[in-house]
């Protein structure tokens, strides 16, 4: 069951569940433009603090400019997601 959180820094609803035992914090950020989607996914990113948590991010379009600055940290999956993207973060290593 989907359980709306306060996240420091986020200016969208975002949303915690389990899944496949991960807790999985979920946002979206397709109907906002630049910095918003960076701005609320690095808020967010906050909350990955062990392998068993992800980050579940939908956008408009691939987030290039965030993709190039967390890549050394976090594992990315993007997939199309409903006209959208989904983009997926776990923590590397």
């Amino acid at each position: 069951m989907k359980q709306e959180i306060k996240v420091e820094g986020a200016t969208v609803p975002v949303y915690t569940y389990e899944e496949n035992g991960y807790t999985v914090f979920e946002f979206d950020t397709s109907m906002l433009g630049p910095p918003e989607p960076m701005v609320n996914a690095m808020a967010v990113l906050k909350l990955l603090d062990s392998p068993n948590k992800k980050v579940i991010m939908i956008n408009h379009k691939k987030p290039m400019g965030l993709l190039e600055k967390v890549e050394n940290k976090y594992n990315v999956n993007i997939s199309d997601y409903e006209g959208k993207y989904k983009i997926e973060f776990t923590l590397k290593g």
